[in-house]
């Protein structure tokens, strides 16, 4: 064994090092996705090539100079990974066993299931992101991390959440006001599951979808609805609804948007156990929390934290007629949780200032040696 890290180590020193290897899920994506182009800003794919790994069959990604986009498994892949200066990953570890070979672990964004059952950081990890210094310890204690490998400078991804919202009338018509729903999954398409039996919650119900869609037909509302990029989508049936619309990835590579850019550009957000809910804090708008399945979900797979206490900026959704109130108010402009919610805002967040993208890029590139 030490005689195989020994030559791997000795062939690396004889390698180019010169390129960058970056993962995530869904591909080019999430955190390093924003690090990725601030190295594109400021020009470091002149000195490194820039490669992703890619997990799907999607290869369809612009051309950039001294920028790859290769498949797991491939001779290209194995090439890249002996020959990394470092790896920057969000969801599944990318990592060596060469010291000089560095990983930073910008994680999937904070953890509110229990993780302990499918994350823990291998020692080859070097650094793991945290979204503020209050939650650092806490996210820590969840992937099973020493503290010392924690670094607090808020997630790349949400910088955008920052910026100026879109026009989504010019996306989806004349509606007074939009919400965006972005469920967490009930059936991993891993094939792990929830103690849900649903993919959805409260609208699985025929009767339960028509009020609601009805309510929102009522006060000029879409609901615009986001499966998790994780859920077995066999569980999902097509929505036919006047002003619940249904839509995926293909939405944001049709019109040429990030995920966040849309999402910040909503009046308001519905998600349940989802680190997402964190992150929309920095839009300071209207959280609904759609709890129906609070129990189930809370038995199996668990939360990492105290749902009661950090949840707290979010209205609690558990039935029918709480959706409708929730509509409601967001139509109106009634902000119910603003206090707590800015009060999770300045909790969860190293900053307010857009600017992650560029504190992270200069942690690695301090770290890393680049």
């Amino acid at each position: 064994m030490m005689m195989k890290k020994w030559i791997k180590t000795i062939l690396y020193k004889i390698s180019i090092k010169k390129c960058i290897i970056f993962e995530s899920c869904p591909d080019v994506g999430d955190n390093p996705k924003g690090v990725f182009d601030e190295m594109l800003r400021r020009g470091l794919n002149k000195k490194y090539k820039l490669v992703w790994l890619l997990f799907d069959n999607n290869t369809d990604y612009p051309s950039m100079e001294n920028v790859e986009y290769v498949k797991k498994g491939t001779k290209e892949y194995g090439k890249y990974m002996r020959s990394a200066k470092c790896f920057i990953c969000c969801n599944r570890f990318v990592y060596s066993d060469i010291s000089q070979q560095k990983s930073f672990f910008l994680t999937h964004g904070m953890y509110v299931k229990n993780p302990k059952a499918y994350y823990k950081i291998p020692k080859q990890i070097d650094y793991c992101l945290s979204s503020s210094e209050s939650l650092k310890e806490m996210q820590a204690n969840a992937i099973s991390a020493p503290l010392e490998k924690m670094f607090a400078l808020g997630y790349p991804r949400n910088d955008i959440l920052t910026e100026q919202p879109l026009e989504l009338r010019a996306y989806f018509g004349k509606y007074k006001k939009f919400i965006v729903w972005y469920p967490t999954f009930r059936q991993h398409n891993t094939g792990m599951s929830t103690g849900s039996t649903h993919a959805f919650p409260i609208i699985w119900d025929k009767e339960n979808a028509k009020r609601i869609n009805e309510c929102a037909q009522r006060n000029n509302v879409l609901i615009i609805l986001k499966p998790h990029f994780a859920q077995d989508t066999t569980k999902i049936q097509m929505l036919r609804l006047s002003n619940i619309r249904l839509i995926d990835d293909t939405f944001f590579k049709k019109n040429n948007l990030t995920s966040y850019h849309f999402v910040g550009s909503c009046d308001a957000m519905l998600t349940d156990y989802s680190s997402i809910y964190f992150d929309y804090t920095l839009c300071d708008k209207p959280i609904g929390l759609v709890w129906e399945d609070y129990a189930e979900y809370e038995r199996n797979p668990g939360f990492a934290f105290d749902m009661e206490y950090y949840m707290r900026g979010g209205v609690k959704i558990f039935n029918t007629e709480d959706f409708e109130n929730f509509i409601q108010s967001v139509a109106e402009g009634t902000d119910q949780l603003k206090k707590e919610r800015r009060e999770i805002r300045q909790l969860s967040n190293y900053s307010t200032d857009g600017q992650s993208s560029v504190r992270v890029t200069d942690f690695i590139i301090e770290k890393a040696n680049l």
